[in-house]
């Protein structure tokens, strides 16, 4: 047996891939990055090969809760900005 202490040290978990959502005006949640999507049943959308997907946002979309375009014939219209919030009175 050898008396050579070993010196370990612990590697760091690379960080996770963020995910990326962005609120297209008048149109879609536009998610990217690495994602599962449930329903309230626990059963999960096979979103292989998909680096992004698109989210109904108007509730018109017929293939929900994936975006199929409908907005845009319908001429759905939201605001895609924050909502600015107030300024705090000082004094």
């Amino acid at each position: 047996m050898s008396d050579e202490v070993l010196n370990v040290v612990p590697v760091e978990p690379a960080p996770a891939a963020a995910v990326k959502i962005t609120v297209r005006p008048n149109g879609p949640y536009r998610v990217e990055g690495p994602i599962s999507l449930v329903d309230v049943n626990g059963n999960e959308w096979d979103l292989t090969g998909k680096p992004a997907i698109s989210l109904c946002r108007c509730g018109l979309s017929s293939k929900r809760p994936f975006c199929d375009g409908t907005h845009g014939r319908e001429g759905w219209k939201c605001d895609a900005s924050p909502i600015p919030t107030e300024p705090v009175a000082l004094g």
